[in-house]
């Protein structure tokens, strides 16, 4: 995958990436400047995302490039990327399972889509009354990861390409 930045969607989905915390700096920076070497005439914004020091800046750039012409995606699919970047995050060992529930619930809380927050708050209260075992855990993650799926068939490639930029950097 070689992450265009001329591919309004896939900017999109980087700008998800880094609102998510699953990329940073260390990621976006490495990739605009490989693409400001391979082209003749880059972009402004993508020499801006060059320079940037602050994640919120580079997250501004890409959003706003990514939206130029119309909404690269629906909140559906941008949830279900959102989810899976905080999914990679779990996996990882970044985020506690808790803590996705919570920042997973926060960010469906937050937009009109079809998948509602009371479907990761109700297993967040299910795994606290619970007391966190380890088997409902194990359970739920399972019935998560099935259902983010395509999102994660697509967040995972781009991911491991941030990372191998991100070590060569």
């Amino acid at each position: 995958m070689d992450a265009s930045p001329f591919d309004l969607r896939t900017v999109y989905t980087i700008a998800t990436m880094v609102d998510a915390g699953l990329i940073g700096l260390r990621h976006v920076v490495p990739w605009a400047d490989a693409w400001v070497l391979k082209l003749d005439s880059p972009p402004l914004w993508l020499l801006e995302l060059c320079m940037t020091r602050d994640v919120r800046v580079a997250q501004g750039l890409l959003i706003t490039a990514a939206c130029q012409r119309a909404d690269p995606m629906g909140s559906d699919e941008h949830n279900a990327e959102y989810l899976a970047c905080l999914f990679l995050r779990y996996r990882h060992g970044d985020l506690s399972w808790a803590a996705f529930l919570d920042e997973g619930g926060q960010q469906l809380d937050a937009s009109n889509a079809s998948r509602t927050c009371e479907e990761l708050y109700g297993l967040l209260n299910a795994l606290e009354r619970d007391e966190h075992p380890a088997d409902l855990e194990q359970v739920q993650s399972a019935d998560i990861e099935r259902s983010l799926r395509d999102a994660l068939d697509r967040m995972e490639p781009l991911h491991r390409m941030f990372e191998a930029l991100a070590r060569a950097g």
